[in-house]
Parts: structure tokens; sequence; C-alpha cells
């Protein structure tokens, strides 16, 4: 009797242990029908009395994958639901602000992609272990499409490239932001020098009319130039392509020079002399246009890259590819450190991949898998490393090596140094926040060895968000100086 009645207590508490769990209820508005498929987020904030900016580094979120989904029926996050940093059932009793967003874009990256559905009201509820009912989301609003805010001297573009669109076997449309110089309109028959630009991560052709991008790229300064902001972010689900050419993307940078550009130059009034295509980049997009000047050195006539992505895969934020066994951990088993801000690290390589896997598709680190590596069966990037262990597949590391500019430059500098000598400056923060200073100082000691005259400079007391307006009246001047040569 004793017997039963203990296993009928352990029952019973077994039981009640199930239902006291932390849960987190989502529900569609009723104007949103469905079916909606994709990855749904929900993002909590500790500090209730502060509003829903960044997610923080240290905020937990949580995350399923969701299939024809319709209004009136309820998702349900818990202890089985994907966590970032914290599982949902090991959170303190307390209040949280949550935010939920569906991202249901499989063709653009990014949570605020255009179609993806978000609660417009943040929650504020009481997370308890089950003891009071779940708090419950509203997934109420639509992102739009963006609207790109043109006028007389700022166009939009958007072409259909044929290349990429047999590539890929639908429409793919390349993107760009035109800034006009002032006398644009007076001069019909002057021919205008081109710069070409790149953004970074986040950064879009909508930066044409954003006054603060337009002051870092020097628009308005010194030689009238006519400034193209590019879009590397069009139609890319796996992250920016950077307008590089990949075996996963497809050959973004091919289209852009035998496409996108002579297309752009039968639209308006500018030189066609290859001397008078500059192309600039920051971050992902400085990788972009040193990969450019040296694929296409013949059709540009100077390259200038700030805090560009790593350029010598040997030490790729800190990991070398090829030799290290663990992306996460270094030989002493520590785990890698990233993100640097005054001197301290406020996040590692293995919270970031945790991220990535929280938000599904379109992270930093899937872009660089989609840039540099080969597509699986499924058309999808293979993975550098196990997700879960860090462990590197030796394979993979490999198959990035023609993207390794450093040993690009090392094997194929006497076949394009005649066009491409001296037309590469980069600049990188001696306290880049990601330590890509350190690849770019690897570049520069291998190119030593087939005295590749490329200009590298290290910028004292920047990082790599700073960088870029250190070094930017020096970039005008050293274009100004290269156009007044023709």
């Amino acid at each position: 009797m004793k017997s039963i009645l203990k296993l009928s207590f352990l029952f019973s508490f077994l039981a009640l242990y199930a239902q006291a769990q932390n849960k987190i209820q989502v529900k569609l508005a009723d104007d949103l029908k469905g079916p909606y498929s994709g990855r749904l987020m929900v993002y909590i904030q500790a500090d209730t009395s502060k509003p829903f900016g960044q997610v923080q580094e240290d905020a937990p979120a949580f995350a399923l994958t969701v299939k024809n989904w319709k209004a009136g029926e309820i998702q349900t996050l818990d202890q089985k639901a994907f966590s970032y940093l914290k599982p949902l059932d090991s959170l303190k009793k307390a209040y949280y602000k949550m935010v939920a967003i569906l991202d249901t874009n499989t063709k653009e990256r990014g949570n605020n992609a255009p179609g993806n559905l978000y609660t417009r009201k943040e929650v504020v509820a009481l997370l308890d272990g089950g003891t009071t009912a779940a708090p419950v989301l509203t997934l109420s609003n639509v992102f739009p499409e963006r609207k790109f805010n043109q006028s007389d001297l700022i166009k939009e573009i958007v072409f259909k490239s044929t290349l990429l669109t047999k590539f890929r076997g639908e429409p793919i449309f390349m993107k760009a932001g035109v800034v006009l110089p002032p006398s644009y309109q007076n001069n019909p028959h002057k021919k205008y020098p081109v710069v070409y630009i790149i953004p970074g991560w986040g950064g879009t052709h909508h930066n044409a009319y954003n006054k603060g991008q337009q002051q870092i790229y020097g628009i308005g300064k010194g030689e009238e130039k006519i400034y193209v902001f590019l879009n590397p972010e069009t139609q890319t689900p796996y992250g920016l392509h950077a307008f590089v050419d990949s075996r996963v993307n497809g050959s973004w940078g091919t289209a852009l020079v035998t496409e996108f550009i002579p297309y752009l130059e039968s639209q308006f009034n500018m030189s066609k002399l290859p001397e008078h295509r500059l192309i600039t980049g920051q971050s992902s997009g400085g990788y972009g246009v040193i990969w450019l000047a040296l694929h296409f050195p013949d059709k540009f006539g100077g390259c200038w890259a700030t805090s560009p992505d790593p350029l010598d895969f040997s030490n790729f934020t800190g990991v070398n590819i090829y030799k290290d066994d663990n992306y996460f951990y270094d030989a002493q088993k520590k785990e890698r450190e990233i993100f640097i801000i005054n001197g301290k690290a406020t996040s590692t390589l293995k919270k970031m991949a945790e991220k990535e896997q929280l938000e599904g598709d379109g992270g930093q680190g899937q872009s660089f898998e989609a840039e540099f590596g080969v597509p699986g069966k499924d058309g999808r990037p293979q993975e550098l490393f196990n997700p879960l262990t860090g462990k590197i597949n030796k394979a993979i590391a490999n198959s990035w090596k023609p993207y390794d500019l450093a040993l690009y430059v090392q094997q194929n500098w006497s076949k394009i140094k005649k066009e491409a000598s001296n037309k590469i400056r980069i600049y990188a923060g001696e306290n880049d926040n990601f330590l890509l200073q350190n690849s770019v100082t690897a570049f520069r000691d291998k190119i030593k060895s087939v005295n590749a005259s490329i200009q590298i400079e290290i910028v004292k007391n920047a990082d790599h968000f700073s960088t870029r307006s250190a070094v930017a009246d020096v970039i005008q001047k050293e274009m100004d100086e290269l156009i007044q040569q023709r």
C-alpha cells in the first residue's frame, strides 16, 4: 500500500512538474489569415522600463519553426523551443518585456525584410514557472516594401540580371541608389567620374539618401562625381553577397561588371574610362571591392577598402580555418572572444553562432559560407563548422581557398600586376571590434613574397566603425588626385 501511495505521489509530482513550465504563446491578429511558414522568434528583456532597442547580447530569445500557420491557431514556445543563452524554464520569476517576429521571407535576409510579421505592441508579463497563465503575444503587423526616397539628384535603379536570373532560375534584380552632382542637369554633355560604393552589413542602396552615409563617402566634396550606392543584399537569403562571384549566390561580381555598370553608363552621363570608375567599400563591402579590383583590375581605376572582412583565412576573426580544429575554442579550450569594445570582449564566436541558429538563414557566418564555400545537394551553403560543437570541417575550409585573397595574390600577382599595381588601398583600425586588423596584417605579410604593390595602413586609435570616418578625407583626396590625372 505504501508503495502504491509513493508511486501515486511521484506521478502527481511529475504531472505537476510537467505543467509547471514557463511558456509563451503567440497568435495571429484576426486580419492576418495565413497560412504562414517560417521562423517564429520571441525576444525578451528583463529591464521593462527601457524601450526595445537593438537586442542585447545577454538577452535571451527563443524560436521555433512553423508551417502553414493560420489565424485562430496558437503557437506555444516552451522548453522544447530553441533557446538562445538561457532555456526558457531557467528564467527567474520576474516580469519581462517581450516582442515576437515571424520571418517568412525566404528571399531577403533580416527580421525586418518585407512580408515578415511582428508585434507592434510590446507585452510586459510575468514568467513564474507556469503558476499563472502564459503570456500571449499577437503578431499584428507586416513589414512593407521599403520605399526609395527619390529626388531630382537621387535616383533608384532596378535592373534585371540575365546572368543571375539564369543561375537562380528566377528573376534576379540588381539595385542601386545613384547620387548625381549639383551641376548634372545643367551639363548634359559632361561625362562624370563614378564612385561605386558597396556598404557593409546592413547597408543597402537606400544609403544614397542618408546624410551620414553621404558625408563619410565624401559626397559634395572635391571633384564632382556620380556616386552609386550598390545593394549587396538583394535577393540573398543567406546573407549579403558583397558582389563576389559565388558558387552559392551566383556571379554577382561578373554581373556587376558586364551587365549592371554598362547599363548604368547608358542611363547617366558617366565616364566610361576605366580610370574614372572608382570602387570603395566598408567591412563586407571592403572585402567585395578588393575582390573586384583583383579579379577585374582593368575595369577600375582605383579601390579603397576600409575595415574589410577577413582577407587571409589563416586569421579569420582569430581562427586559422586550415589548421585549427575548433571554431569556438582555442587550443587551450578557451572560448574565442569577439566584438571587442574598449578592450573588453562582449561576445564569443560560439554565442554568435548560437544567435544565427536562433534566427535561421541570413546571418554573418552563413553569409561567409555562401560567399566563399560550396553548395550542398539542396543548394544551401555547406557549413564550415559544426554549429553545436564548433568542430571545423577541413574539406569545407580547403574549398574556401579561392577566396583567401592572400593566397590569391600570391598565386596570381604575376598575371595581374600590370593592371592592379598601386590601385588598391586598404585601411583597418588597430582596435577593430572583430579582430579584422589581424587578418589585414597577415595579408600584408604574405603578399610581400610577390612584391605586390598594394597600400595597407593600420589606423591608430580607430575601431571597425570609426576607421571610415578617420580616413574619409584622405580617400577623397586620393580619388581627386587620380581623376585629375586624366
